[in-house]
């Protein structure tokens, strides 16, 4: 009879160890997709990389810095981007509602995104989201093909945009498992 406690104990905690490992392989998965996210962001508005971030009214920061136009409150909004990956991982064991909240903010962000890129491109822009792209985003890299006055989303933002639905499927998932890990 004692053999078979053992063996059922052993079981447990044999069946438990793999639970854990998949909730930590969760755990890798979302924020390696959070700071993939929170690196590509710092690397498209800091550095000059051609044509994928090149927006002749917007200057990336570093050139910014070098005029002496970064002011304080520009380099904050960029560290905010830091931000949601550290309340993600404050959010890992205890207060998981600050995990919750960093996924929710992904969310929004997508929305925006979502909202500004995807109508002009189906539906046909605006004539206002017509001068902003031209402006903006005509000279950029695009991979979507542009007809008419539908504007495609340029690959820089396409990027941006398939590692927010990474950053936000990896972290629901991994917040969706009810084991956290201690």
């Amino acid at each position: 009879m004692n053999m078979d406690l053992e063996r059922a104990k052993t079981g447990s905690e044999a069946g438990r160890r793999r639970a854990l490992t998949a909730t930590e392989r969760l755990w890798r998965q979302a924020i390696a997709w959070q700071i993939a996210l929170a690196a590509y962001m710092q690397m498209i508005s800091w550095l000059p990389l051609g044509r994928w971030n090149y927006q002749p009214c917007c200057p990336v920061a570093i050139d910014r810095a070098k005029r002496g136009a970064l002011g304080a409150v520009d380099a904050l909004g960029l560290a905010a981007f830091l931000l949601i990956p550290l309340v993600f991982a404050l959010g890992r064991r205890k207060h998981r509602w600050l995990a919750w909240l960093s996924i929710s903010a992904y969310g929004v962000w997508l929305a925006l995104q979502l909202g500004t890129w995807w109508p002009p491109y189906l539906f046909g822009a605006s004539e206002r989201w017509s001068r902003v792209y031209a402006r903006a985003f005509a000279d950029s890299t695009q991979w979507l093909p542009r007809w008419d006055n539908h504007l495609p989303p340029d690959a820089m933002h396409l990027v941006l945009q398939a590692l927010l639905v990474g950053a936000m499927i990896s972290g629901w998932r991994y917040l969706s498992n009810n084991r956290p890990v201690a």
